[in-house]
């Protein structure tokens, strides 16, 4: 029984590792040359990076909640980035996985924000980890790297729409779940903050 528990393992690893250095793709996202400038002065981006190649085929959808109306922003795909450009103020982020991780962000118009997304071993599916880039953050010198380093990714939007027409009151229904149980004491404890001051 061991010896067939080690063999798994090993496997498991390997895999792991065979994976670790592949780019994600998905018909939900297209590449596209990165910008050169940042969001303009009545706007703030705010970037999703995930630096490793582990789970390469997992795709993460990312939700911003803003002024109690969801939308789907993008998918985190591996040893990939996007970005998104929006109003300042108060967002929600979640991101989707086995597990539900939201960034409560308080952002500024004509500055640049930066979250990280990462895989983790889940029970069933792939869990997630989302890290907002504070000024205190160890990936704060890090970020301008990576973006030369991964690859731009954008939403097709066309694909996008299509999907959530479908599968809109499905969506509605999940997203409101996710937002109440984020509400509770339980739940605030996933979610992680980004603030105005983290802007660049």
């Amino acid at each position: 029984m061991h010896r067939y528990l080690r063999f798994f393992l090993v496997i498991v690893i390997l895999l792991a590792v065979g994976c670790a250095g592949k780019t994600g793709k998905s018909k939900y996202m297209r590449s596209a040359i990165p910008p050169t400038e940042g969001s303009s002065d009545s706007k703030a981006m705010v970037y999703f990076l995930r630096p490793s190649g582990l789970g390469y085929a997992i795709h993460f959808q990312i939700w911003d909640y803003y002024k109690s109306d969801y939308k789907l922003i993008g998918l985190s795909q591996a040893k990939s980035y996007f970005a998104y450009e929006c109003d300042p103020g108060k967002h929600l982020f979640i991101g989707f996985a086995e597990n539900k991780r939201a960034v409560e962000a308080d952002i500024e118009a004509g500055k640049s924000y930066y979250i990280i997304t990462q895989v983790k071993m889940g029970g069933w599916k792939a869990r997630m980890a989302f890290i907002p880039v504070t000024r205190e953050s160890e990936f704060w010198n890090q970020v301008d790297s990576y973006k030369k380093e991964l690859h731009f990714i954008v939403p097709e939007k066309g694909v996008i729409a299509q999907w959530e027409s479908t599968k809109k009151a499905k969506i509605q229904k999940e997203l409101n779940k996710v937002i109440n149980y984020l509400n509770t004491p339980e739940g605030k404890q996933y979610i992680v903050k980004l603030d105005k001051k983290d802007g660049r």
